[in-house]
């Protein structure tokens, strides 16, 4: 078993941001739940804002950040399983 698994959201095809397998369910949880609860945040906040007289780039600086966000929250849980209501990594 791999000790490091990269990041899948990453800007060129050489992964520079890794999980580390070896740390506690417990850490691991905790940090994907901190992404996905500030991508959630973003989210929601996009949905009190008026998007008229954006263009794509600028949908895409807004939608990019809660993307990778999601994708690293997304990354680190499925270093995790659940076995008989028991943590594993």
């Amino acid at each position: 078993m791999n000790r490091f698994y990269p990041l899948k959201a990453n800007a060129t095809d050489t992964p520079t941001y890794f999980i580390d397998s070896h740390a506690t369910p417990n850490q691991l949880f905790e940090d994907a739940c901190f992404r996905i609860r500030a991508s959630a945040s973003l989210l929601e906040a996009f949905t009190l804002v008026t998007l008229k007289g954006t263009n794509d780039s600028d949908f895409y600086k807004l939608i990019l950040p809660a993307y990778v966000l999601l994708q690293d929250g997304v990354d680190t849980l499925e270093q995790i399983t659940f076995k008989g209501g028991v943590i594993h990594v």
